[in-house]
């Protein structure tokens, strides 16, 4: 073996344990924008990985010893970029039915993952032990061989997992995109082989590769910088016109049009609606129930919003209170440039956007305001979820140091069927003084919070939002009475969000 070809090998090898690496971690996204990322899910990925691994490492070997030749690797990697190139389409046909299914929930993950993933996953494998069969070319060396080669194809996987997961998906902006980019470097790395071993290749399988690869370098090409594939593999929603698709390391995010409403969903759950006609005007019924704290406390200067999503409330404070200036925290950029891009969420010297986790914003934050409204959410197996590290009695204690005197915080919940809110509203009340309930909306403070609704009201129909429609309902439903469930104190320890939404 010349060594061209040891370093071609290497090479290969490196590539290939940073490919599926960078496959599983795309597995990852793609499995919870559909079935969610609580623990089964993920278990699950890992444990399907890991099986097709251990085939791939099997099947490998026993075909190394028959075939030892550089074609064998170069097939292989062929192999693996086809049905890579195929998992995009495989999951717009599978992935929504799967989900419909009457298969036990827990199975849902398992089935689709190996659907989609446990053929690439296996051939990718395979590349190591076809590797160190071409490698040893004498049983005296096939300990050294197969430590090197393990050593490669780890630090290729390291290497793979941290390009995708803290470049490639951002770069991207696209799971769809990520995959797609993995079958052309597996397709390259099979025309590299197969060009460097051209003396062992027969000049088909080198033709081949070279046409292989060309395929997928058209695909990269056509759809690496653009979201057209991902609009057509959108699961379609009636009445709507999609305009824009985008995976994030949090979200799969998609823009759709519905009449005069644009709306943005993350994964399947509707998060903002804007009328097109009017960008700062009404949008989702439950954002009219964030004025209530500046009619109790027409001082409010200074906002602090965790959670941007369609810029909704920002956008409608900035209208409504020009002596107000908003500091908005949004863990996730890519909805800040979506919410820029389609939300029309303006460049203003009296919002400030943060990118940053809510709860370590406040850590890091010496700062104090008026009103903290907190409307973040997520998703998993069971749906949207709230992040459980912002509904606990420490959170709530962080909030509290970052309020001004008087200062109220304002905690949407739209769970208001289920025991969560129970909860949350019995942790702020171990935090606050003062605790108002409205449906699914909870305002806490040290100052007695204003429970005379005439006198709301009254204030609402001269605010400048007497004409959003669900204000004058949410200062209706406002109560002072605790909330009969029985339900537990949500600390750092113990915080069982999703348990308490579901049931479970």
């Amino acid at each position: 073996m010349s060594r061209i070809e040891r370093i071609a090998l290497r090479t290969a090898v490196f590539a290939a344990g940073a490919l599926l690496m960078a496959l599983e971690v795309a597995a990852f996204r793609i499995i919870g924008k559909t079935f969610g990322t609580a623990l089964r899910e993920t278990t699950t990925v890992i444990a399907v990985f890991l099986a097709a691994m251990s085939a791939g490492y099997w099947a490998g070997g026993r075909v190394a010893d028959r075939r030892p030749v550089s074609a064998t690797l170069v097939a292989t990697l062929l192999a693996a970029a086809a049905s890579l190139l195929a998992v995009p389409w495989i999951d717009a046909a599978f992935s929504p039915r799967i989900a419909s299914s009457g298969l036990a929930l827990a199975t849902h993950a398992f089935v689709a993952t190996s659907i989609l993933f446990a053929i690439p996953a296996f051939l990718l494998a395979a590349t190591s032990p076809i590797a160190i069969r071409l490698f040893a070319t004498s049983t005296g060396e096939s300990g050294s061989t197969a430590g090197s080669i393990s050593a490669i194809s780890t630090a290729g996987s390291i290497a793979g997992s941290l390009i995708t997961a803290f470049f490639l998906i951002d770069w991207l902006a696209s799971i769809t995109r990520t995959v797609l980019f993995v079958a052309l470097g597996t397709a390259l790395t099979a025309v590299l082989v197969a060009v460097a071993g051209r003396s062992s290749v027969r000049r088909g399988w080198v033709a081949v590769a070279a046409l292989a690869a060309i395929c997928a370098a058209v695909c990269a090409v056509v759809y690496l910088r653009s979201t057209s594939l991902d609009r057509v593999l959108a699961s379609p929603v009636p009445g709507t016109h999609m305009l824009y698709v985008a995976d994030s390391p949090y979200h799969r995010l998609t823009v759709r049009d519905r009449g005069v409403y644009r709306e943005l969903y993350f994964n399947i759950a509707k998060q903002s609606r804007m009328r097109v006609s009017d960008p700062s005007g009404p949008g989702l019924s439950y954002t009219a129930a964030f004025h209530i704290a500046p009619l109790m406390r027409p001082k409010i200067r200074r906002v602090l919003m965790i959670g941007l999503g369609g810029g909704t409330s920002a956008k409608q404070y900035l209208r409504a209170y020009p002596d107000v200036t908003i500091d908005a925290v949004e863990v996730d950029p890519l909805v800040v440039r979506v919410a820029r891009r389609w939300f029309a969420v303006p460049d203003s010297d009296r919002l400030q956007i943060h990118i940053a986790d809510g709860r370590t914003f406040l850590r890091r934050s010496s700062e104090r305001w008026d009103l903290i409204i907190v409307d973040a959410y997520t998703t998993n197996r069971y749906g949207d979820t709230i992040p459980a590290h912002l509904t606990t009695r420490e959170f709530f204690g962080e909030v509290r140091g970052h309020l001004a005197e008087g200062g109220i915080v304002h905690f949407h919940c739209a769970f208001q069927r289920s025991l969560v809110l129970a909860a949350i509203e019995r942790t702020l009340r171990a935090s606050f003084s003062s605790v108002l309930r409205t449906e699914g909306e909870l305002l806490a403070s040290d100052v007695p919070l204003i429970l005379d609704r005439a006198a709301l009201k009254a204030a609402a129909r001269t605010s400048p939002v007497a004409t959003l429609p669900a204000l004058d309902s949410a200062i209706a439903a406002l109560t002072a009475e605790p909330f009969p469930a029985d339900a537990p104190l949500l600390t750092d320890d113990y915080a069982p969000v999703d348990t308490l939404i579901y049931g479970r």
